[in-house]
């Protein structure tokens, strides 16, 4: 009797300690797995994955860049005099905000659809009276926030499969 309770115990200890390391690894590397996802047409995963996991990711020392880790996670940049960030926010779900050089906020969701835009006075533009050009509004966020995911490294034990296993519905 002595033995199966041993061995139960054993087992159970192996297990929280083998889930343990993998949560570990799926979040601390999720920037290197969201870069090597397949992916749908217009998502950033790795931009996601980065702001989500901000406090598991490799932070390195970037002259320009500051982290933002309480609370809300961000990247904070300057452009001259004029701050920039990329962070995001929780509201009902999840929304992901950039601020620009001229004091415009642009909010997406998970999937990096824009949802509105706010001016400097804090006014919600209608997106559809407006030109954006979502594609150079991403191009913005990732000059900011490449050389953070340029620096983040290759996992010691790659569980790439796990990430997609967990993530490929929520980015296709």
């Amino acid at each position: 009797m002595k033995k199966i309770i041993w061995r139960t115990v054993l087992v159970v200890l192996l297990g929280i300690l083998i889930f343990g390391y993998v949560k570990i690894n799926l979040k601390s590397n999720a920037v290197y797995y969201a870069k090597n996802m397949p992916r749908g047409e217009g998502q950033e995963p790795e931009l996601i994955m980065l702001i989500d996991n901000l406090w598991w990711v490799d932070n390195p020392d970037i002259e320009g860049l500051k982290y933002d880790i309480d609370g809300t996670n961000g990247i904070i940049g300057l452009r001259g005099n004029k701050e920039i960030r990329f962070n995001n926010i929780y509201s009902y779900d999840t929304e992901y905000v950039y601020k620009a050089e001229e004091d415009i906020t642009y909010r997406f969701n998970r999937r990096f659809e824009l949802l509105y835009v706010i001016d400097s006075k804090y006014k919600k533009l209608d997106i559809n009276s407006i030109y954006v050009d979502k594609n150079k509004i991403v191009s913005e966020i990732k000059s900011l926030v490449q050389p953070v995911i340029d620096k983040q490294s290759e996992p010691l034990i790659n569980l790439q499969w796990i990430f997609n296993l967990v993530y490929q519905d929520e980015f296709k």
